[in-house]
């Protein structure tokens, strides 16, 4: 009997789980592929991958362990595709992955000369760097989304 009890539980709890997994994979956003959704206050731009103008990209950056690693990558500051896109006069950004990982930047960080980038993948896609970390916490990969506030 107890066994029994046991089994309905575990049931029930594997059905709400995937209940619940459902609700969350319908309610994210889907952006189309070599696509970045950028959300303002007032407005929402898709910029596609192939049409950002990149440059080169080289530093270092730190992870958690302390271990340093090189990036040598084509990117572009967020403040100059913000700049194109004329995006001013807000807080910060969070960067959203297609995971649904995110991280956020200031402003202040954004304006920073060669701080803020988003730098291509070689799986396609774009990652968040964000120089001057102690952290790579916010280096968030396959973004899909710039919040702005």
């Amino acid at each position: 009997m107890k066994n029994r009890r046991v089994c309905v539980l575990i049931s029930a709890l594997v059905i709400l789980t995937g209940v619940l997994a459902f609700i969350h994979f319908t309610t994210r956003d889907t952006v189309p592929e070599d696509t970045l959704k950028i959300e303002t206050p007032t407005r929402t731009v898709d910029v596609t991958l192939p049409e950002l103008e990149l440059t080169e990209v080289k530093g270092t950056v730190v992870n958690g362990k302390g271990e340093k690693k090189a990036i040598d990558a084509q990117g572009i500051l967020l403040s100059s595709l913000f700049g194109q896109l004329q995006i001013s006069g807000f807080e910060s950004v969070t960067a959203e992955a297609d995971d649904a990982y995110s991280a956020s930047v200031t402003a202040e960080e954004i304006a920073a000369p060669d701080k803020v980038y988003l730098i291509t993948q070689e799986n396609g896609g774009v990652q968040l760097m964000v120089f001057g970390d102690s952290n790579s916490k916010r280096h968030v990969s396959s973004v899909v989304c710039l919040r702005v506030q």
